[in-house]
């Protein structure tokens, strides 16, 4: 049963309490008519009865017949107060059992909305995410899109029940929710438009989440089960859908404005790679990391051959566009565990967990190799060719701190300047 359809349903332990209570008032008029009935045979009422139609002049006979009509009026208007007094108290019992219900519902949505605001990533929040919709919803399946930076694709988040068919990944002008900015319900889908990234043939709802604006997710919900198409049932399950839905949409925002100020404050804008403050963060971790597991990592200071020269010849703007070629070089040529960054000015700085000074030293030919193949069109005019100069060191060979680990490939790479340029320098 879901919380929708336990909003709506009456207190079953009021009413046979009701039940009971009637039964035993039934019970007691009963037993009183017995006792009446028993009365009357042990004082021989029908000769009492006989005197009082003898003495019908008294008018006894006719006072007999008036309290008996009298009585039999009484008991039906009280047979009819007791049904309304029952359907009263089915009325109240169902009151106190939607308040109830409500209570309940509207605290899981608090407990909800207080977890989604402590949460740092968009994957935690899609943990509770899930986890509260099949507290709400545990008789449908479902599943929660979120847009991408680029807004071209919205992106699987969040899952909830059996079914597996949800698309991973699809365009917004592929759901009629989005495309209309509002609600879009199907209850018979043999005889609606379904949306492109639909595949199966239940009812189903999508609702577009906003947020400043701005449309920023998708919700779309279907039941499991074969369901009937209750208007009423409905419009409640919208309506708790929208509380549902109201709070996952501010914390989306919020967790993706959170990122995007991240990025910023962790991302050179020019070129893209990491900035000098990420990298003294991420070196101190590592240098734990290797340390905890008795590793070693290496460091790869580069520095843009005659960059000066070359930016006072070509202008500031080719300048630019050097580095940012150089940046998505390097980008390019790093594992997925490595770090690139722009140490400062056409200086960068690679690390390389896990790795060697014999292999840092062959990953540094390569860039050296690689560069020198770049070609960098600006404007029609070919801008090149470019070197660098490389200086390599290695934790904990050259160095058990950041500082002394970076002052070590530091100077090895002012030897390969010194040397002649264009070359790499293993610290000694």
């Amino acid at each position: 049963m879901s919380a929708l359809q336990a909003f709506s349903k009456p207190s079953g332990a009021s009413s046979e309490a009701f039940s009971r209570r009637m039964r035993s008032e039934i019970m007691r008029l009963a037993i009183i008519a017995l006792l009446i009935f028993a009365a009357g045979i042990i004082f021989n009422g029908g000769y009492w009865l006989q005197v009082a139609l003898d003495n019908s002049a008294y008018h006894v006979d006719d006072i007999i017949i008036a309290v008996f009509a009298v009585s039999f009026v009484l008991m039906i208007f009280l047979l009819r107060g007791w049904r309304e007094v029952r359907q009263e108290a089915t009325e109240r019992a169902m009151a106190v059992r939607q308040i109830e219900q409500r209570s309940v519902i509207n605290a899981q949505l608090s407990q909800m909305t207080s977890l989604l605001h402590a949460c740092f990533a968009l994957d935690e929040a899609s943990k509770i995410i899930s986890h509260f919709a099949q507290q709400l919803f545990p008789d449908h399946t479902g599943a929660l899109y979120v847009f991408r930076s680029s807004r071209n694709l919205l992106e699987l988040t969040a899952a909830w029940g059996e079914d597996e068919s949800n698309e991973p990944m699809f365009g917004p002008q592929q759901c009629w929710g989005l495309r209309q900015g509002q609600m879009y319900a199907i209850l018979d889908p043999q005889r609606s438009i379904l949306c492109e990234h639909v595949h199966h043939t239940h009812p189903y709802t999508c609702l577009p989440m906003m947020a400043h604006g701005e449309v920023l997710a998708l919700l779309h919900v279907s039941p499991q089960h074969d369901t009937t198409n209750d208007e009423a049932m409905a419009e409640e399950h919208y309506a708790l859908l929208r509380l549902f839905t109201e709070p996952i949409a501010l914390a989306v925002s919020n967790l993706k404005l959170r990122e995007s100020l991240r990025q910023q404050s962790i991302r050179d804008p020019l070129t893209g790679l990491f900035n000098r403050r990420y990298l003294e963060e991420s070196l101190a971790i590592e240098i734990e990391r290797a340390k905890r597991n008795t590793l070693s990592f290496s460091i790869i200071m580069i520095d843009l051959d005659h960059f000066k020269r070359f930016n006072d010849t070509h202008g500031h703007e080719a300048g630019d566009a050097v580095l940012q070629a150089l940046g998505g070089f390097l980008h390019r040529n790093v594992r997925g565990g490595d770090i690139a960054c722009r140490y400062g000015g056409e200086e960068f700085t690679l690390v390389l967990p896990g790795t060697t000074l014999e292999v840092a030293q062959q990953r540094a030919e390569q860039l050296c190799e690689g560069i020198r193949a770049l070609n960098i069109d600006f404007k029609n005019q070919f801008l090149g060719p470019l070197t660098l100069s490389i200086g390599v060191a290695t934790f904990p060979t050259h160095g058990d701190s950041r500082e002394m680990i970076l002052q070590a490939a530091d100077v090895a790479l002012y030897q390969a300047k010194g040397n002649g340029r264009d070359r790499v320098v293993v610290a000694g």
